[in-house]
């Protein structure tokens, strides 16, 4: 009788002690609707019929904090893929009471097929759990076994979350003769602790950090991967059966390509007489072969629709080229495989070449694994020099590379034992030119006008391609929300859009503001900063330490000419202003009396792709200067 009642006494010590600790949670994440108070994996690694797979143990609890909680928390994501087999999923809700808590299983499951952005088939699942009986203090509770058949494609763990993190946990264990490689990604990675233990043949690394705030979301930040901290792991080598030497499997370019190698080996081998001919016709008028391929090129573009497919190892073998040039359309490996076929029967260098989007942070001679690529293009070498034709952009002018695989790694492969790695240039500023003239005229208070835009580049082959599906309503509108200026009182009268053959694009609008310019006395003041460029590009030094991303480097140049009323001579021009560096955003404003005219020209050069942290400060100062810029006017006195 006295064991029970001790048993009972250390029961209710627990249970209290618990729901001491969730109330020292509450209090120190006060504001937040939930904190993650454990998340746990745990990956086993076997070696079995020559190959390695791998057994993940996934547990993750989560504590509601306020009333609203339960409604946000309420359901659990699961996902899974062909490379990832689920089993044993289970979930329950932790419901305060009198003594701890009463557990409520949860019954609801559905399993769906998972979308992602931009898919058009994609194998990878989702398992939903709704959890019954939430309230404010209760918990949720998720538990799931993934069996991965294949570790060449190892489980990452993410550290952060979207919301506070009491304690995160990634352990993985192996048999002494697997080797085991990682790496710490992103940023505050000191805050991670590793441990490792050796029992018997095998060894458990763990890596745990504890007390981590929410990640905020930036929508003009990068991709979570380039600052949140994360685990990758690879298998170094192993060992396939007792007595055979150890199997390489990563850890340098060489092994990356020759797994690659195995992809392509038995694909586009046999000739195709169809496509033979169909090279022959439309390279029939080239006098060179960069000529040749600029054509092989442009075909695919017009012909071939991209259509992303994520089917297992589907997702990485490119299907025969003569198959996607009879459908007509296919992914960025079948495209990739189109274009590489089409210029070797056109007498070409051309190769598969993988290629990271800046999406992901990874380097090859750093990262030289699967995780650091996403994207598959063709590179064919022109005199010397490798030029990549991505099938993917139907607007995308030769020679050119998507704005988002600009200053990448591309993994040229030449053959089983050789490639090259090389950075896909950052095309320059100049070559993303937009020039947007504007001419007003007072009308009493307001301004009357036009504006004309000039644009090339990134954004003019945007516009195009966006306009190319647009009805007569939506590309007024288009017109008018990148012509709107001055107030929202602008009317946008007339408009006018051209894509002309030079790949560049013309925008064209009429215009009323009403109640703009202010009359005091004989004066007027007309502030001509019609435009406020970057005004809110100023960055929360406290808060953020996310990078900033920008599309492309670009340069803007915006005038504004400003007819002189009859019987009115200028008496207040603003000074000229110049500011910022050529590594990050550069302005400069001027101001010119031209007798009849007044004239505000200024030019915005955006020098970088990523303002980082230890940038914000400048920027910040930058900001505040533009800011005093734009309230400045010019005076109009009568004579």
């Amino acid at each position: 009788m006295r064991k029970i009642l001790t048993l009972l006494l250390l029961v209710g010590i627990h249970y209290a002690n618990g729901q001491e600790q969730e109330l020292i949670w509450a209090q120190k994440y006060k504001g937040e609707n939930a904190v993650v108070t454990s998340h746990k994996q745990h990956l086993q690694v076997k070696v079995e019929d020559g190959g390695i797979k791998g057994f993940m143990e996934v547990e993750k609890e989560i504590l509601l904090l306020t009333d609203i909680a339960p409604g946000l928390y309420n359901n659990a994501n699961v996902y899974h893929s062909a490379f990832g087999t689920l089993k044993n999923v289970e979930g329950y809700s932790l419901i305060p009471a009198k003594k701890g808590y009463d557990k409520l299983r949860v019954k609801d499951f559905k399993e769906v097929k998972s979308t992602s952005e931009g898919i058009f088939y994609d194998d990878n699942h989702e398992t939903i759990l709704s959890y019954p009986g939430l309230v404010k203090g209760a918990k949720t509770v998720l538990r799931y076994e993934i069996e991965h058949a294949d570790l060449h494609f190892m489980p990452s763990h993410y550290f952060q979350t979207y919301i506070p993190i009491i304690r995160s946990e990634f352990s993985v264990t192996v048999p002494k003769d697997v080797k085991l490689k990682w790496q710490l990604r992103g940023q505050n990675t000191n805050q991670v602790k590793q441990t490792v233990e050796e029992s018997g043949n095998k060894i458990t690394y763990t890596w745990i950090a504890e007390n981590l705030s929410k990640f905020n979301i930036y929508e003009d930040a990068p991709n979570t991967s380039y600052y949140l901290p994360h685990l990758l792991l690879y298998i170094d080598s192993y060992k396939p059966t007792r007595n055979e030497s150890p199997k390489k499997v990563f850890g340098t370019v060489d092994d990356l390509n020759s797994f690659y190698y195995t992809f392509i080996k038995d694909v586009n081998t046999k000739p195709d007489e169809h496509l033979k001919k169909l090279v022959a016709e439309i390279t029939k008028d080239a006098a060179s072969d960069k000529e040749k391929a600029k054509k092989i090129y442009q075909w695919v573009q017009r012909n071939i629709k991209y259509v992303a497919f994520e089917d297992g190892m589907g997702g990485f073998i490119p299907r025969e080229a003569h198959v996607v040039c009879q459908r007509k359309y296919g992914d960025c490996k079948d495209m990739a495989g189109l274009l590489v076929t089409m210029c070797k029967e056109a007498q070409l260098r051309s190769y598969y070449t993988w290629i990271g989007t800046r999406k992901l942070p990874y380097k090859y001679q750093e990262t030289p694994l699967p995780v650091a690529d996403n994207h598959m293009i063709c590179a064919v070498e022109l005199d010397g020099q490798f030029v990549f034709m991505d099938g993917t952009d139907a607007n995308i002018p030769f020679g050119i590379p998507p704005y988002d695989l600009q200053g990448k790694d591309a993994l040229v492969h030449i053959d089983r034992d050789h490639y090259k790695v090389i950075t896909v240039p950052v095309i320059s500023s100049l070559e993303n030119l937009t020039v947007d003239s504007t001419r007003v005229s007072l009308t009493g208070k307001g301004l009357a006008g036009s504006v004309a835009l000039n644009i090339k580049g990134y954004d003019a082959w945007r516009l195009e391609q966006m306009m190319m599906y647009r009805n007569s309503k939506e590309k007024e509108d288009a017109i008018k929300a990148i012509t709107t200026r001055g107030s929202n009182k602008y009317i946008q009268k007339e408009f006018d859009f051209k894509a002309l053959p030079d790949k560049t694009v013309r925008a064209y609008s009429t215009f009323d503001i009403q109640d703009y310019a202010q009359q005091v006395g004989k004066e007027w003041y007309i502030n001509l900063n019609l435009q406020r460029s970057y005004e809110n590009q100023w960055i929360d030094i406290k808060e953020r330490t996310a990078p900033q991303e920008n599309n492309f480097k670009n340069i803007t140049r915006q005038i504004v000419t400003i007819e002189i009323p009859k019987g009115y001579h200028v008496s207040y021009l603003p000074p000229p202003f110049e500011k910022g560096s050529d590594r990050l955003l550069k302005c400069r404003i001027s101001y010119e009396n031209a007798g009849k005219e007044v004239r505000l020209m200024k030019e915005f050069v955006m020098n970088t792709l990523y303002l980082e942290p230890g940038q914000f400060e400048e920027n910040n100062e930058l900001v505040e200067e533009l800011r005093k810029q734009y309230k400045e006017s010019i005076i109009l006195k009568a004579d």
